[in-house]
């Protein structure tokens, strides 16, 4: 079994939190360990004569006094020079280690030698000892991770890569873990999340447990921390930070790899923002009005049923604009297959005709997340006519559905998932973006699934082969949802996704939660 060095930095805490701190180490369930305490010159004498008296009373902690207070980094490097066990678990000097916690972690790095960064779920505790916010976190998620440090507590780490990296860096206070532990999964050979409750984050005053913005420095130093990791991992992008402290990577993309738009359609008219319109034309048009992007064909797969409406007609004497007969029954399925057929684009974006492209730079952001090899499927945020969220990706916890169906566009979902790109286990089929070699590569939607889930079943296979998918709200489509086939779900296509798929069926590494 590893030994742990916990290291801590302590600057004037609350006495009552301190002594909590201390009795959730002093009562591992797990003995081998090592607490490594710097106290950066803390104010009040009685801080520092509890941990005098802690370090007689166990040989076990580590305890250096330093002259002057240096702020976070430099106390909490004076606190890792102490550690010589295998491994460093990070513990703020106000918040609490569960019983079992160690023990956890040292269960599952026993499994696995190649463990080099651990994280747990975590809950909030206040002054009275009430527990709240549970947050179940998913399996690592790097793109969630450039968006906000989800993994946070508790956060164990191997001493000697720890090391490597630099230990924690001048400059990032208040987001020096954030930077370490971007740092860190960088280079670690494998990452392990422990889906249990090991650490509890204590809410006292000034504290970013109750504020994110409680600490604004806070906020650009987790901005600085994500856009110099993108440089270092080779991600061309501006970064950006948000309210409440999440970030946003947008990848510079150049206009050279062709994207191919393919629209199955019957050419139905529905009513649009109160009109009468052509739901493919109105796709096309506003591609055409409101992109940024220039290097893209539109291949409408079409019925062979009835006349051309006037404005597809003129639409389609645009040279971008190619249109393929389907004279076969419905099949969606099928039908996006046949446009793939007939495209030419490096880039493959499958599009619902009851779509409105809304953001401008929507192929600029789907694209840039596709030049990672890793990534084998994007989507967008999709929203209703009335401005409710139609998907925010899929989520399979459940039978699978639209996360955040019906939810407000401006809702930040569980723990600020909605407000961030992340890795997901699927995007609906209404606006979804791959390269053209893996969507080859998979076989492309599948024709026993006419009708419904056939975009899940295309997530499946994408997760099977190894590739991540990732939603972002960066870019945002309008979805007239079902105004252009029926909606309702087939249980005998229910039942062969799930003798299918039985591995991800009911189950999701990325979405912890239910809606």
């Amino acid at each position: 079994m590893p030994l742990f060095s916990i290291v801590t930095p302590v600057y004037n805490p609350p006495i009552w939190a301190l002594n909590k701190c201390i009795q959730s180490v002093l009562q591992q369930s797990f003995s081998d360990w090592e607490w490594c305490i710097a106290d950066d010159a803390s104010t009040d004498s009685e801080v520092l004569s509890i941990l005098k008296k802690l370090a007689a009373r166990d040989s076990r902690v580590k305890l250096v006094q330093r002259e002057e207070n240096g702020g976070i980094i430099a106390a909490s490097n004076s606190a890792l020079n102490l550690a010589t066990g295998e491994f460093v678990a990070l513990l703020d000097h106000d918040d609490s280690l569960t019983l079992h916690a160690l023990e956890k972690v040292a269960h599952a790095i026993s499994n696995d030698e190649t463990i080099d960064y651990l994280y747990s779920d975590e809950d909030k505790v206040d002054q009275d000892g009430r527990h709240f916010d549970v947050f179940k976190k998913p399996s690592f998620s790097p793109e969630r991770l450039r968006g906000q440090n989800y993994c946070c507590h508790l956060s164990v780490l191997r001493t000697s890569l720890m090391r490597e990296t630099g230990g924690f860096r001048p400059g990032f206070e208040g987001a020096q873990d954030y930077d370490l532990i971007l740092r860190v999964t960088e280079r670690a050979r494998n990452i392990a999340h422990i889906p249990e409750v090991l650490y509890h984050w204590r809410i006292v005053t000034g504290s970013t447990a109750g504020d994110a913005n409680a600490k604004p420095y806070t906020i650009d130093a987790g901005r600085r921390a994500v856009a110099e990791h993108c440089q270092r991992v080779g991600i061309n992008a501006d970064v950006t930070s948000t309210t409440g402290g999440y970030v946003h990577v947008k990848r510079h993309v150049s206009h050279d790899k062709k994207v191919s738009i393919i629209i199955p359609t019957r050419g139905d008219e529905k009513r649009v923002w109160g009109m009468n319109t052509c739901l493919v034309a109105n796709a096309i048009d506003s591609i055409f009005k409101r992109s940024t992007y220039s290097n893209f064909e539109i291949v409408v797969v079409h019925d062979r049923v009835g006349q051309l409406n006037g404005a597809l007609q003129t639409l389609l004497e645009d040279d971008r604009v190619s249109f393929v007969w389907y004279d076969k029954p419905f099949d969606f399925s099928d039908k996006c297959n046949v446009g793939f057929v007939h495209s030419s684009g490096d880039i493959v974006i499958f599009l619902n005709d009851d779509t409105e492209i809304d953001t401008p730079d929507w192929m600029e952001v789907l694209v840039g997340f596709l030049e990672d090899a890793g990534v084998g499927m994007v989507g967008p945020l999709t929203v209703l006519e009335d401005g409710r969220v139609q998907s925010a990706g899929h989520g399979n916890n459940t039978l699978p559905h639209n996360l955040g169906a019906g939810d407000l566009i401006e809702s930040p979902g569980y723990f600020g998932e909605r407000l961030i790109s992340r890795e997901i286990s699927g995007v609906t089929g209404a606006c979804l973006a791959m390269r053209r070699d893996c969507y080859f590569d998979l076989g492309g939607m599948s024709t026993t699934l006419p009708h419904s889930f056939n975009d899940v079943d295309l997530a499946f296979k994408a997760l099977a082969a190894g590739y991540r998918i990732i939603w972002t709200p960066l870019a945002r489509i309008w979805h007239f949802e079902s105004l252009s086939r029926d909606p309702r779900v087939r249980p005998e296509e229910l039942e062969q996704l799930s003798n299918r798929w039985e591995t991800y069926f009911n189950r999701d590494s990325y979405t912890t939660h239910s809606e």
